[in-house]
């Protein structure tokens, strides 16, 4: 692999690896304190130290390191998980975050300390009474339980490895003198051999493919659990033997047998290796090689064929919690840019298909027809299949909240629970980002003006802590993110009262409730007193009503006094391809989404008029909009239709001149200079190439609301005015 490359994925691993901290920190209901949680965050640091000594970034490493050092005396319980140490934590993790982004920007700088760092190492240093990697002296330095081990012990001192590495090792993107540089960190050591597997024939000869072993003595006060974790990234496939000092020889007996079966060697060529390393004497090899001792295998024998051996007194495995650190490769890492061009493919592929089908229809050929509308299941199975290669978990916005909620409540002296849910439900990538700035002012409102102080819920008979939810379902081809608190709700006269001290509206202005909430949206408005530095200034919720119609969603408001407020964000399921309904005005071509689409009926005459704006759909009225007065075209006299639609719980009608029928439409970004156009959300490709617009049903529906409302007002006012000065 590409230095280069292998470099970038590092990176990518490690914000990851960094997420994964925070959350672990973060999240007490999935992560509970306790040992398997330690070990996890322990792990996670361990291997962005790791990686980050690979590319030879040594600051990263040396900060990592004394953070590790830290969370070694946690998982250990020679630290209290308490408040402090995890706002330490997360500062550190902050300033690994600095550090990838500098390392990032240049190589050179990925040597050089920042000076935030300084003040947070000693913090971390207060942790550390004494070096955190002695765990024992060296006679105890492995814990081994040697109960059920009645042979003799060695006389060496030195901690041995008996390193095999598997033949991929290269070509996974590992450097074995990369271990090598580590354990120089980490120890002394007094003497190396390398030991190479055979070499095949030059003409099959492979360079990829890693032939090299090594024979380690070192000395070193480490604990088996630091110096096995070195070998964290190739244990699964590689030999990796540790014999801590004075092991016995029953174990060396048993790491020697296992050696030698890879290699297909006797067990006397590698006791010669171990004594030219000093650490068995030869009467000690006799002994191995004869076997006069009891060979019984204890429960932490230090080898492990699949595996570095785990310490004895390890953590159980995880049941059930994500892992932080790597595993098995399920899937693989694809550049936003080469995942466009293969959408925009697929999009040329669905207006071909339509055309082809078009051409095979006017043809009248019944076996070309039959053969098309086969190739057409084919594009809309390959349309779904490249749809969801852009779909995300929205747990990737969600993650980034906890930390931010838990910083705010302490500021305001707030106890708050952020609760999630839905967090598995997926969203299109080029969703996050602009998602990411909206759910943030929402929630900094919510904490900060929606939810009371402790003496107030308690006053009010509600528990002393407030709760935000954040969820996120699919619903009717949209994916809705809710945000709810129950906090006090929305004092809707005193928005009112605000909106007209600030001229945002006139006094004499009749708005519904909703309308009402809306306002809050409006530039510059603001119900706080005081301007702090979470909110107050009126700029925000702006721009996220903005930054939400730019994604052709919209929001709603539900609240009540006393009980909390609900923002409701409804955002289309993905903006590049949509299951579409052609229908025609005069000779315009127009797409509804047929998601949002409910029934398409003939235009009743009592309402061929158009002066009630409401049709009567078996009992229930709704208003209406005909798209040729919207858009100023002819009056047209022949019988139309209306298509009822909806989006979340509204529903309206809109008329049109004919319906055509369903099709695949690849929605295609308006220019600039229509982005003020309203009831419109972009434009398509028919399959006989000719345009259509796609119509922004949710803009519509708002619109016929608006209108109807406006003319029962204006109607009752008409009634009320006539009551004042009846006609003589």
């Amino acid at each position: 692999m590409d230095l280069s490359k292998a470099r970038l994925i590092f990176f990518e691993e490690a914000y990851e690896l960094c997420d994964a901290f925070e959350t672990a920190l973060l999240d007490p209901d999935t992560y509970p304190p306790g040992t398997e949680t330690y070990n996890l965050i322990f792990r996670t640091a361990h291997t962005i130290k790791g990686s980050a000594g690979i590319f030879g970034l040594e600051a990263l490493v040396k900060f990592a390191h004394v953070v590790e050092n830290v969370l070694e005396r946690l998982r250990s319980n020679q630290l209290p998980f308490t408040d402090e140490l995890v706002n330490l934590l997360l500062a550190s993790n902050d300033h690994l975050r600095r550090l990838l982004l500098t390392s990032a920007a240049s190589e050179l700088q990925g040597l050089v300390d920042l000076p935030e760092g300084i003040p947070l190492l000693a913090n971390l240093e207060q942790y550390q009474t004494d070096q955190v990697a002695v765990a024992a002296a060296p006679d105890t330095a492995a814990d081994v339980d040697t109960s059920a081990d009645t042979s003799p012990l060695s006389a060496t001192s030195l901690w041995h490895l008996s390193l095999r590495f598997h033949p991929n090792t290269f070509r996974d993107g590992f450097d074995p003198l990369s271990f090598l540089r580590y354990l120089q960190g980490i120890g002394s050591i007094k003497n190396i051999d390398m030991v190479w597997r055979d070499w095949p024939l030059i003409r099959t000869f492979d360079p990829t493919e890693c032939f090299m072993g090594f024979e380690i003595s070192m000395e070193s006060d480490a604990s088996y659990d630091k110096i096995s974790g070195t070998f964290d990234f190739v244990k699964d496939d590689s030999l990796i033997g540790i014999l801590p000092p004075h092991s016995s020889l029953a174990t060396f007996r048993a790491l020697a047998q296992q050696l030698c079966e890879q290699r297909n060697e006797e067990i006397p060529e590698q006791l010669e290796r171990w004594c030219k390393h000093h650490i068995l004497t030869r009467d000690e090899a006799i002994q191995v090689e004869n076997g006069q001792f009891s060979t019984t295998e204890s429960s932490s024998s230090p080898i492990n064929n699949a595996s570095v051996a785990d310490a004895p007194d390890a953590a159980p495995a995880s049941t059930g919690k994500p892992k932080m650190v790597r595993a098995e490769n399920q899937s693989i890492r694809i550049e936003t840019a080469k995942l466009d061009r293969l959408i925009n493919r697929v999009g040329e592929l669905v207006i071909a298909s339509s055309g082809t089908k078009l051409i095979a229809q006017h043809r009248g050929d019944a076996e070309l027809i039959e053969s098309v509308a086969i190739i057409n299941a084919l594009v809309e199975s390959i349309r779904d299949d490249a749809l969801t290669l852009r779909m995300v978990p929205v747990d990737e916005i969600f993650s980034r909240f906890p930390r931010m909620v838990r910083e705010v409540s302490k500021q305001l002296n707030k106890n708050i629970h952020l609760e999630i849910k839905g967090a598995e439900t997926e969203v299109d990538k080029s969703m996050v980002e602009k998602l990411t700035d909206p759910l943030m002012h929402i929630i900094r409102n919510a904490v900060d003006h929606g939810l009371e102080s402790a003496e107030q819920r308690l006053a009010a008979n509600k528990p002393e802590v407030g709760t935000v939810t954040l969820n996120a379902y699919h619903d009717a081809g949209s994916v809705v993110v809710e945000i709810k608190d129950d906090g006090a709700g929305i004092n809707r006269e005193r928005v009112l009262a605000k909106a007209i001290e600030r001229g945002l509206i006139s006094e004499d202005r009749q708005l519904s409730d909703q309308e009402t909430l809306q306002l809050i949206f409006l530039p510059g408005f603001s119900t706080a007193d005081t301007v702090s530095d979470i909110s107050g200034r009126g700029v925000g919720m702006d721009v996220v009503k903005r930054n939400i119609e730019s994604l052709r969603g919209e929001i709603e408001i539900y609240s009540r006094p006393g009980e909390g407020s609900t923002f409701r964000l409804r955002l289309p399921l993905t903006l590049a391809i949509i299951d579409g309904f052609h229908v025609e005005v005069g000779d315009s071509a127009l797409v509804m989404p047929l998601d949002m689409m409910i029934e398409c009926v003939d235009m009743p005459p009592e309402t061929m008029n158009h002066n009630t704006r409401q049709v009567n759909l078996r009992g229930d009225w709704l208003p209406f909009i005909s798209l040729r007065e919207l858009f100023d075209l002819p009056i047209k006299t022949q019988p139309e239709f209306i298509v009822i639609v909806h989006y979340g719980e509204n529903r309206a009608g809109i008329v049109v001149d004919r319906l055509i029928g369903e099709l695949q439409a690849v929605i295609k970004p308006l220019g600039d200079i229509f982005k003020s156009l309203r009831g419109i959300s972009g434009s398509t490709i028919l399959g006989n190439g000719k345009p259509a617009l796609v119509l922004d049903i949710p803009q519509l529906i708002q619109h016929a609301w608006r209108r109807e409302r406006r003319m029962i007002r204006q109607h009752t006012e008409a009634i009320a005015k006539e009551k004042q000065h009846p006609i003589a």
